[in-house]
């Protein structure tokens, strides 16, 4: 996995860039965010009501579509 798969995985599921490397999606139950970094990516769940997690993984260390697929 790297960062044009999942800027393309992003862009298909409904989110929109916020600038490069950053992109955000807006849904009744709250935002998600995914921040592309050099080597990793951090993705911040801010659902409404609870306190935000934070999941940052390597590219190295995820397997292709699984991760992310959870998210959707």
């Amino acid at each position: 996995m790297n960062a044009d798969m999942i800027a393309a995985w992003a862009v298909e599921n409904g989110f929109h860039a916020i600038d490069s490397g950053s992109y955000r999606r807006h849904d009744n139950s709250g935002v998600i965010t995914i921040e592309i970094k050099r080597m990793s990516f951090l993705l911040i769940d801010e659902r409404q009501g609870l306190r935000p997690r934070l999941i940052s993984r390597l590219f190295k260390d995820i397997p292709l579509r699984t991760t992310l697929q959870r998210v959707a």
